[in-house]
């Protein structure tokens, strides 16, 4: 008797520790961020002060934004299709970009869940649509891991490198060399990162959504996946274009397109350890200080412009998902809608 008690007990503990450590994690990161903010207004308040911003180029790193997420929709959609369901693009797209809106509920599986349920009033099983959904999240997030890794030489100039061993120097002076390394080794291993990828998602997945026994378990093709990341790719450069046109935002000319590589990194980095860190709602604080730690390194932008930068990405980015979760949840109508509205037109006739 005492057994039984005690399990719930030490679980009930346990998880509230670890929710303290959450918070106290997400407290930390968010006093040395605005620690940063604070220490470089003192500083440089009158960079600061003379910061002209213009709209136009936020609105377009807004549709840039949009646009950057549309490869994970698609691969989303396909993952379900092959899995067995019937469900078309923009009903996937609407619960892609309404899910965006529960990262910033903590807990991952807010997103899984929000897009489970606005899928299931077009037909889709559940169980389907949030392993799928969990599946699209970690590869998009694990290819764009590798997209930061791989470009590390470009965040790194040969000024700051000036003391480091001859090899690294080596190394950076061939900006090619290391990309096409890591997307060698991330070709080659797809089969292995495929069933990691599996068995994590159902991890994920089993203790909020469970299948029935009658309902087989999606099965995700490895050649799906070879396409998926290569859209990934697509999506995380049109990512760091989304970064490099705030940046346009801050400054006096046109973009500076030769820094590409360098804003992918920052965002690729940024998203996908901010996904990593769980203790933190979308990535809040995370993302932030590693965008502006990136871009601060670069002489072209400096820490001003990277710490501005850092905080227009989240706002346009967080405007854009809101903008395109409303347009999509009431410009497309789920099953049970036009159900209700058919119900409703011949009503009348019937009662003549």
């Amino acid at each position: 008797m005492s057994d039984t008690k005690a399990i719930p007990v030490s679980k009930s503990v346990s998880a509230r520790v670890w929710k303290l450590i959450k918070w106290g994690l997400l407290a930390l990161v968010l006093y040395f961020v605005g620690q940063q903010g604070y220490q470089l207004y003192q500083e440089q308040s009158d960079s600061l002060a003379e910061i002209q911003i213009k709209p136009v180029w936020l609105v377009l790193a807004g549709c840039c934004n949009f646009v950057a997420w549309l490869p994970s929709v698609w691969f989303w959609q396909r993952l379900m299709i092959t899995s067995g369901e019937q469900v078309a693009f923009w009903p996937t797209a609407r619960a892609y970009y309404g899910g965006h809106l529960g990262k910033y509920i903590p807990g991952k599986v807010s997103v899984l869940l929000i897009r489970a349920t606005l899928l299931k009033e077009f037909g889709v099983r559940v169980s389907v649509s949030a392993l799928t959904a969990a599946y699209e999240t970690l590869a998009v997030m694990g290819v764009g891991l590798v997209v930061f890794l791989a470009l590390v030489p470009h965040v790194f100039n040969s000024d700051q490198l000036a003391e480091w061993p001859a090899w690294i120097q080596s190394i950076q002076a061939r900006p090619l060399l290391v990309p096409i390394l890591f997307l060698f080794v991330l070709f080659v291993s797809l089969p292995l990162v495929s069933r990691l990828l599996n068995l994590v998602s159902k991890k994920i997945t089993k203790s909020e959504v469970e299948a029935s026994a009658a309902e087989p378990r999606p099965s995700i093709s490895i050649r799906l996946l070879y396409v998926g990341v290569f859209v990934f790719l697509i999506s995380w450069i049109l990512h760091g274009l989304s970064l490099g046109l705030i940046l346009t935002s801050l400054g006096n000319s046109g973009p500076n397109w030769h820094e590409w590589p360098l804003w992918t990194a920052a965002i690729s980095a940024a998203f996908s350890l901010g996904f990593a860190a769980l203790f933190a709602p979308a990535g809040l604080g995370v993302r932030e200080g590693l965008i502006a730690a990136i871009l601060a390194g670069s002489p072209a932008i400096g820490p001003v412009n990277a710490f501005v930068a850092a905080l227009l990405i989240r706002i346009v980015s967080f405007a854009s998902e809101i903008l395109a979760a409303f347009v999509l949840y009431y410009g497309i109508r789920s099953r049970t809608d036009m159900d209700t509205i058919s119900t409703q037109e011949t009503l009348p006739s019937d009662t003549n």
